[in-house]
């Protein structure tokens, strides 16, 4: 397999790290990955200070807390009762899962998706206090995240 991956593919792939079945799964990065990307381009300095920003609002579902360290995009997979989160590297053969990052009941957590240009902001509330902003690329993105995005949205806010 090359660079490019099947929506099929990666499902198995993230279904092997999962004990349950998978109801959905898709990838998201921090939110204001875009944005960051865009003011990098006018302001190298500037736009890696945003993304080190985006990075800090996506607390432990982003490893990716150094400040010159590349954004990996994390792959979440939902359960019937539960909420997956594993680090993740793309490269030559599609995806590949590093670690689990987090494994959390679905009923301790509040979902909202907001819907913008280039990708939706998921933000997740957590029981315990724990808030996380990410987003979800929907341009270009050939629909990989609209099973995830769909299933994300039909949860209560």
């Amino acid at each position: 397999m090359g660079m490019i991956e099947t929506l099929e593919s990666r499902n198995a792939k993230v279904q092997a790290n999962v004990p349950e079945p998978v109801v959905a799964c898709g990838q998201l990065q921090p939110a204001g990955t875009w944005g960051s990307f865009g003011m990098g381009r006018l302001s190298p300095a500037a736009g890696l200070l945003k993304q080190r920003s985006a990075n800090k609002n996506a607390g432990q579902l982003s490893t990716r807390g150094a400040m010159f360290k590349n954004n990996r995009q994390t792959m979440f997979a939902l359960t019937t009762d539960k909420l997956y989160a594993f680090e993740t590297k793309i490269g030559y053969g599609g995806i590949k899962i590093l670690g689990q990052l987090v494994e959390w009941n679905r009923a301790d957590l509040t979902v909202q998706t907001i819907p913008g240009k280039l990708a939706t902001k998921v933000v997740i509330d957590h029981a315990d206090g724990g808030h996380y902003e990410l987003e979800a690329t929907t341009v270009a993105s050939k629909g990989y995240n609209d099973p995830l995005l769909a299933e994300l949205s039909a949860w209560p806010s």
